[in-house]
């Protein structure tokens, strides 16, 4: 058993799709000429995930007394490329737990500094990527019966993380741009794009939520609403987006 997919995109967008490794930082999504987005990060175990066999010794920093659960937590995975990821299994003795857990801490400390930061930067460029990735087409809107509720009564609902709520505090900050640049593209550019992109989050939504939940559904939408654009303006305008529209649809209801 290796850590789920979802875990992964929490993993990543914690970290901020870059290596942990302040020397490194390498962006984990590689771009290519004749094919899509490449992701490259991976998402290393603190305490190992394998036990080993008779001819496999087992993992780098291996505890018996975990679960599989607790090996494959978001919380004992730490983001990193490929060669960094190699270089702390391979050279264990030089990167024990507590090393990695303090690496990982002080780095997506960092990564949410720097998503705070940007979140005063984002301009009407960056708002229309994540935009135009959620209103993807004319939707209808779902059948799905839902009673709008506010934001903190969606969050306990769904059991969303603290780390999630104060995400979408911060996305809900830029609200009033949000409103602004979805007027000036109902004014300027296409009247329906509002509706559209209501609808088309609410099909999203529901897409994601037939196998996510919680904490991992957002953060798939987060990752859909920065349609493979790198950097920290980019998901600081995809989680304005998604915050506001988090507020303002039935979505994260029943």
């Amino acid at each position: 058993m290796s850590a789920t997919y979802p875990t992964k995109v929490i993993l990543a967008m914690k970290s901020g799709n870059v290596c942990a490794f302040k020397d490194c930082h390498k962006a984990l999504t590689a771009d290519g000429e004749n094919s899509n987005p490449a992701v490259i990060g991976e998402a290393a175990h603190i305490y190992g995930e394998s036990p080993g066999t008779k001819t496999k010794p087992a993992s780098a920093r291996y505890r018996s007394d975990m679960t599989d659960e607790q090996r494959n937590h978001c919380e004992n995975l730490i983001y990193l490329c490929p060669t960094c990821h190699t270089k702390i299994d391979k050279q264990e003795k030089d990167y024990p737990p507590e090393f990695l857990f303090s690496l990982k801490k002080e780095h997506e400390s960092w990564v949410a500094e720097q998503l705070d930061q940007c979140m005063s930067e984002i301009s009407f460029a960056e708002l229309e990527v994540a935009a135009t990735a959620l209103a993807s087409g004319k939707h209808s809107s779902s059948n799905d019966s839902f009673e709008v509720l506010p934001p903190e009564e969606k969050i306990h609902k769904n059991g969303l993380s603290d780390a999630v709520r104060s995400d979408i505090a911060m996305g809900l900050s830029k609200s009033h741009e949000v409103e602004r640049f979805l007027a000036n593209m109902a004014t300027n550019v296409d009247g329906e794009f509002p509706d559209r992109l209501k609808n088309g989050f609410k099909k999203k939504y529901l897409e994601l939520k037939q196998s996510l939940s919680g904490d991992e559904l957002f953060a798939s939408m987060l990752e859909f609403a920065q349609a493979g654009k790198k950097g920290f303006r980019q998901q600081a305008a995809g989680l304005a987006i998604l915050s506001h529209l988090f507020h303002l649809c039935e979505v994260f209801e029943k």
